[in-house]
């Protein structure tokens, strides 16, 4: 918050806060106040009415007609609500000195004392639930009235009701700035508690759980929890505490120990923060467990670890994976090499395109999250030599330095559904233009490809795409839509 005022210096969260303060209190009390007020107000009317005095009854009417109407409009439409409930309040306040103007001859020195103490507490009530500024001008002009009708019907009033006057004004505007600043802090607190249960879940990988014990419904609850899929089942909490066993005990039991030991023991608020080992669905597992009092007991269990035994087995199956992927790609690369030498002294169209399909499970199999420089001209060279025959020519037109940054077994994997559509005995150009960003145009297709693998690529690598009736254009991205790190080496092998 500001230094010497109470908004918000984050205009977001004060608007927030003005649009919760509308909808928790400001327009809540406004609708009760209205209530009550139409119907004193309508019974003060009759009686008027009744007894011919016109021009009092008149007043009332007015004052009720507009709290009506001004009630009916706020509660229809919600964004004159969230805007103007807080003037409304004011004139509200306003209104309701018709109480005070009018005169009751009638009423002797207790009616008008009971009556007086009402009416300051509807004037209290409104401009606390007024936004700061109009509270304390409210509150400034109220007084002034008060002043102004005791100096009228009275022919004396000592400087010490004035003194006293000023002094119960300036002592209420403290007390009103007060109350909004707290109020606002309370609402900050409740802000960040908000922010911080959406955040803790992004920023541990590890499952845990908050949870407290509610002792009318005997019942645990869970206040915030992460990968509740780790413990396969639809109550994952009592789950856990109850199929956990720590030695002959249950998990569940151990806490309960736990908590009846240290709390009247301990007289700061962590009642107890400890490591161990629980057995859960025949794994160990190793878990921290902390529980801390503030009004009630609530408890964090955090699973750091699972069996060794487990991680042991997946860390080895995913070497395994990964070595038969990598004498897969061994494999593929010596094949395609093989089948390059055969298709340069005798084309084959069968061959030509096994070799096509082995290099495409080739690149899939390869990591696609890797940054790569690449040299525009010389894959471009590579891959449409992969795809010529001798009844069709694919043109490039790029020179030697355009190069880039992207994910080059995306990129191949995209040019590749590009040129298989490549059709006997047409020409195709290609060309390359870098200026702002790269540029590649396409001459020569009748159209695009349509596969689920070429639209993949598409949506990771090209930012733009335009048809024409001569060409086709793709415009590539800064940055490719994929998570990955850079890497400036190339690490992968090279077409032959």
């Amino acid at each position: 918050m500001n230094k010497y005022g109470t908004r918000f210096k984050d205009r977001l969260l004060e608007k927030q806060y003005l649009i919760h303060k509308v909808q928790v209190i400001q327009f809540p009390i406004l609708a009760y106040l209205t209530i009550g007020g139409i119907i004193l107000l309508l019974a003060n009317t009759i009686a008027y009415l009744i007894n011919v005095n016109y021009t009092n009854a008149l007043i009332t009417g007015s004052v009720m007609t507009y709290l009506l109407f001004q009630y009916m409009i706020l509660r229809k439409y919600e964004s004159l609500k969230l805007n103007y409930c807080n003037l409304a309040l004011m004139m509200t306040n306003f209104a309701s000195l018709v109480f005070e103007i009018i005169i009751y001859p009638s009423y002797d020195y207790y009616d008008g004392y009971l009556l007086g103490s009402n009416q300051m507490l509807v004037h209290t009530i409104l401009m606390f639930a007024c936004n700061l500024e109009l509270g304390i001008f409210s509150n400034i002009v109220l007084t002034i009235v008060r002043v102004v009708i005791v100096v009228e019907g009275s022919d004396t009033l000592s400087a010490q009701q004035y003194f006293y006057s000023i002094i119960v004004t300036l002592s209420f505007m403290v007390i009103q700035y007060q109350i909004e600043k707290q109020y606002r802090q309370s609402f900050l607190l409740q802000f960040k508690d908000n922010s911080w249960e959406i955040l803790v879940p992004l920023l541990l990988k590890k499952p845990f759980f908050i949870f407290t014990f509610n002792k009318d419904t005997n019942m645990y609850e869970t206040i915030m929890s992460s990968q509740k899929e780790f413990f396969k089942s639809e109550k994952p909490l009592s789950t856990f505490l109850f199929k956990s066993r720590v030695k002959q005990q249950t998990l569940e039991q151990y806490l309960m120990k736990k908590t009846i030991t240290n709390e009247n023991k301990k007289q700061s608020s962590c009642l107890f923060n400890n490591q161990m080992d629980v057995e859960y669905q025949m794994k160990k597992l190793q878990v921290s467990i902390v529980c801390c009092k503030f009004e009630q007991l609530i408890y964090a269990i955090t699973i750091d670890s699972e069996d060794p035994l487990i991680n042991q087995t997946n860390i080895k199956l995913n070497q395994a994976l990964q070595n038969c992927r990598n004498i897969l790609n061994t494999q593929i690369l010596q094949i395609n090499k093989v089948l390059g030498v055969y298709l340069q002294d005798t084309f084959s169209p069968l061959l030509r395109d096994l070799r096509i399909s082995l290099y495409e499970v080739y690149y899939k199999q390869l990591s696609n999250q890797k940054l790569q420089l690449v040299k525009m001209k010389k894959l471009l060279l590579k891959c449409s030599k992969i795809f010529e025959t001798p009844t069709t020519k694919i043109k490039i037109d790029c020179c030697e330095q355009i190069r880039f940054v992207t994910i080059k077994p995306t990129l191949i994997l995209f040019l590749f559904e590009i040129f298989k559509l490549v059709e006997k005995n047409q020409q195709v150009q290609i060309c390359i233009n870098q200026k702002n960003t790269t540029t590649m145009f396409i001459y020569g297709l009748r159209q695009m490809p349509k596969t689920v693998q070429f639209k993949e690529c598409q949506q990771t690598l090209i930012d733009s795409t335009h048809f024409e009736t001569q060409y086709f254009s793709f415009e590539f991205q800064k940055s490719p839509s994929s998570h990955f790190y850079f890497e400036n080496q190339d690490k992968y092998q090279q077409l032959d």
